[in-house]
């Protein structure tokens, strides 16, 4: 685990690494906010998991953005190398570059799980105490 952080660039991952944190102390604190049956509770809890969700696109994008600084790397590489480069070195190079994504990939398909479940604890509370949603 630690080599794929290291692959795929280090600061990046952990940059994703601190985002999903986040995203997971937000899911804490809505799921404990949906438990709540007062009104304003409820309405904060349906206003996480928006931020919530937002938080794993942005994650995913991320992911892609340090993909695209990767293959700028490779390419530059390429580009200053005067003789043929071997085609194993090329493909190693390129799937390093899928890391940042793949694992951003993993988080954003992560929040979205937690956020459906917050969204489904959050309309049974609804449904048990009508007054809990303005």
């Amino acid at each position: 685990m630690t080599r794929f952080f290291i692959e795929g660039n280090l600061v990046l991952m952990s940059i994703l690494t601190l985002l999903f944190a986040l995203i997971l102390g937000l899911s804490v604190f809505a799921g404990i906010s949906a438990f709540r049956l007062k009104s304003k509770h409820t309405h904060k809890a349906q206003s996480l998991v928006g931020h919530i969700q937002s938080l794993a696109l942005f994650t995913l994008t991320f992911g892609v953005f340090g993909q695209i600084l990767g293959l700028v790397d490779v390419f530059d590489y390429l580009a200053n190398q005067d003789a043929n480069v071997a085609s194993s070195i090329l493909a190693r190079g390129i799937k390093i570059t899928f890391h940042p994504t793949l694992f951003g990939l993993i988080i954003y398909l992560t929040a979205i799980l937690i956020s459906l479940g917050l969204k489904f604890v959050i309309q049974r509370q609804a449904d048990q105490d009508p007054a809990a949603v303005k």
